[in-house]
Parts: structure tokens; sequence; C-alpha cells
């Protein structure tokens, strides 16, 4: 553990609080992608079946069930609680063409051809695109909600942090672990046009963060 990953798995769960109480306080999903959030669920549930076969420690343990329980959570108030304010017309991005690519993938790149293996690869490739979805939205509706804007700074935030602990590790413990490092760069890609709207109009105190709308 250092201090990047750590700081990671900080900005990774305060994204996620974020955007439960967001939804939870306002009573409504509107401007959030539940596509994308079912994709977040699908990535944890992949990726953690080993909290069935193995033990880390505590702090890995909580974190992996925190992370569960908040997907799942998320999920339910978009698609049972709140779904009259879910916007499903918005909401069109073809999650196909990210599960089968990701899928394909997982099968021909992987440290060890095992079904555990081969689903914790599938969540990191997914996690990579995950996002898509909601950007997505955000482009077809034209603008975002500070508040969920402010979902997906510390969720960029996160992936950028755990740049920076794979370099620490390579550097420091000689490790480096490709599939992670390559995915997250490039969902870190997909975050920069982000990044410069969120500092650029959030930050100043605009109400919203106005995009312009897909011709």
């Amino acid at each position: 553990m250092n201090i990047f990953r750590l700081s990671g798995d900080v900005c990774h769960l305060v994204a996620i609080i974020i955007l439960f109480l967001k939804i939870w306080r306002s009573k409504s999903c509107a401007g959030i992608s539940g596509k994308s959030q079912v994709l977040f669920a699908l990535v944890f549930t992949t990726r953690y079946l080993d909290l069935f076969t193995s033990f880390i420690s505590v702090y890995n343990t909580i974190m992996k069930v925190v992370y569960l329980v908040l997907a799942y959570a998320t999920v339910s108030l978009i698609f049972f609680r709140f779904r009259n304010s879910y916007d499903s017309e918005s909401d069109s991005f073809r999650v196909e063409l990210l599960l089968v690519p990701v899928a394909g993938l997982s099968f021909l790149e992987n440290y060890a051809f095992t079904p555990l293996e081969i689903l914790w690869t599938f969540s990191i490739y997914l996690e990579s695109v995950a996002i898509l979805p909601q950007l997505f939205m955000i482009t077809k509706t034209g603008e975002a909600e500070s508040i969920t804007t402010h979902y997906l700074f510390f969720l960029g935030l996160y992936r950028v942090l755990y740049l920076a602990n794979w370099v620490w590790r390579y550097h420091v413990e000689g490790f480096f672990d490709q599939i992670a490092v390559v995915s997250g760069v490039v969902q870190t890609i997909f975050y920069c046009d982000f990044f410069y709207l969120y500092f650029t109009r959030v930050l100043r105190g605009s109400g919203k963060m106005s995009l312009p709308m897909p011709v």
C-alpha cells in the first residue's frame, strides 16, 4: 500500500458516495446513466469473486464489500425506487458494443486461462470503458449538474492516482501489471476533455456544465 493507492481508493469511494447521496437526497436520478452504473456493478461483481476464495487484508475485504453494496444500492435507486425520474431515452448508449469486445479480449489477453482470472481481466477491461454511457448521455443532453460533474471528477482522479500507483510500484517494487496499466491509461484518456471542462467551467461557479450538443 502506498499513498497513491490509498488516495485513489478514497477518491473512488468519495465518487460513489457522492452519486448515491445525490440520488437519495434529490429523490431523482435525472442526468445519471443507469447503464454506466450497471456496468460498474458488473465490474465489481466479476472482480471481487475472490472474496470467497482468498483473504488479503481487513482493509481490502471491507473496501470490496462497500463497493459492491453501494454499486447495487445505486442501481436499485435508479431502476426501482426512483425509476420515474430515470431518463432512458437519453441513456441510449448501446452497451453491447462494449460488452462483446471486452468479453472477447478477456479470453484472448489474460494472465491465466482460469474462470476467476478471466473474470478479473474482464472487470479490468470493462472498467476502462464503463463510464462511456455516462459521458455519452452528458453529450447528448448537452449539460450536467454540478454534483454529477463532481462525481465524475473524483472518479477520474481515482484513475489518475492509480496510474501514479503503478508508476510507484514499478520503480519501488519492480512490479508491472500490463493489463491494469494499459486499461487505466485508456480510461484516463476518456476523462481528459471532461477534466478541462470541469476546471474551466464548473469550478468557476456555474451550476451546470454545458457541453456542445451533438450534430
